[in-house]
């Protein structure tokens, strides 16, 4: 109903040769109540002690304060601060990912936990200890029903049952890679959710079959993949990753056969994490040490280097350290959130013309020598996600 209709409904149908003057006074009055309404939705949308996000349509970003064992929860793409979530202290939480929009799953570097966070009460619900630290991911399999928790230091991928719609997480096997010297890292499920991709300290790949929790194979890179597995979609029949040697080594991983395509390296000044445009055309990653995003064509064969974009809020190189770049999904809505881990902020980054949307503070920084590179065990902000909706 418009706001003249409503001032109708109002006036009821009374007659009087002053109707048409009253009836913009109504139309007036409804407007303003209308806007007011509004106004107050946006301007206190609080549920219990948390701030919800004003809408259902709107995203969120997840990011990890690992040193504070704590989550910042901002909207998405602009950035501001809606609510917190406090992890047990020493918890160190290090990666997010979801599956749904309903859960949250972040692991915990300090104390060797997966924790699954309520996302709408914003309540841890479930803890799962599996080690005394270094529990780096939990990846849940697209149809939902298993999750993959990678555990560097007793080298152990644990399968856990997932049932989100009862709230039940119950581990139900392990696989051990302490045979084959390695560490587990991060997971890509295949689209069936029948084959896993398990990334390698030092290096290598690890094919796993899920119902049985066995090593199929395993395939060789240059160095360790941090994360950078991306696919286009959970449908998908292949990812595009990124190692850290000859900085940064980009492949595709062909999922129908097993195998990986080179696509050339990058020779950036350092490397740690990957994400691509979901139409595959253009690839980040992000040197720390330097505190640069590279940026990359994948449309060429092999892939381009086409620049760098510096990340400096903090002057100095080496004082912001760009980290993470997302929980395994492709950018979202063409904008790149990044994770400065040194300098405590989170940058946004607008994946088409390649400019710095902007520096969001999330804590305080992290100076260098004061964390762990490899495990960012001390570091100021590490995990960036956006949350689906």
């Amino acid at each position: 109903m418009s706001t003249r209709q409503l001032a109708l409904s109002i006036l009821g149908s009374n007659q009087s040769r002053n109707r048409a003057k009253l009836v913009l006074v109504a139309t007036a009055f409804v407007a303003a109540l209308m806007a007011a309404a509004c106004s107050a939705q946006h301007l206190f949308p609080t549920v219990g002690n948390n701030t919800r996000h004003l809408a259902a349509a709107q995203k969120e970003i997840w990011v990890t304060s690992q040193r504070d064992s704590s989550i910042s929860i901002l909207s998405f793409p602009k950035g501001s601060l809606l609510g917190q979530v406090t992890l047990p202290s020493g918890t160190q939480p290090h990666i997010i990912t979801f599956h749904s929009s309903a859960f949250a799953y972040i692991s915990g570097m300090g104390n060797g936990t997966l924790n699954v966070v309520d996302a709408n009460s914003r309540q841890l619900v479930k803890t799962l200890s599996f080690a005394p630290a270094l529990c780096h991911q939990g990846k849940v399999s697209p149809d939902g029903t298993t999750m993959l928790v990678s555990v560097i230091s007793n080298q152990t991928l644990y399968k856990v049952a997932v049932d989100e719609a009862n709230r039940s997480w119950t581990t139900v096997g392990s696989l051990s890679f302490a045979p084959l010297g390695k560490k587990p890292v991060c997971t890509v499920f295949r689209a069936d959710s029948k084959r896993a991709y398990v990334s390698l300290m030092p290096s290598g790949i690890a094919v796993v079959d899920v119902p049985s929790m066995t090593i199929l194979g395993t395939l060789a890179t240059d160095g360790f993949i941090a994360c950078g597995m991306i696919k286009p979609s959970d449908d998908a029949d292949h990812a595009v990753i990124a190692s850290g040697g000859s900085g940064g080594h980009i492949y595709t991983l062909n999922m129908t056969n097993d195998t990986l395509v080179d696509r050339g390296t990058l020779g950036a000044a350092d490397w740690h994490s990957f994400n691509m445009t979901p139409d595959e055309t253009r690839g980040f990653g992000t040197s720390p040490l330097s505190d640069e995003i590279v940026t990359i064509d994948l449309t060429t064969q092999p892939v381009t280097k086409l620049g760098t974009i510096p990340l400096q809020p903090i002057p100095g190189t080496g004082n912001n350290q760009p980290d993470a770049l997302g929980g395994g999904q492709p950018i979202v809505d063409g904008t790149l959130p990044v994770g400065l881990r040194s300098a405590g902020q989170v940058a946004l980054i607008d994946a088409g013309s390649l400019e710095i949307k902007g520096f969001i503070p999330i804590t305080s920084p992290a100076p260098p020598g004061t964390f762990s590179t490899m495990t960012c065990i001390g570091c100021a902000v590490h995990g960036v996600t956006v949350r689906p909706f």
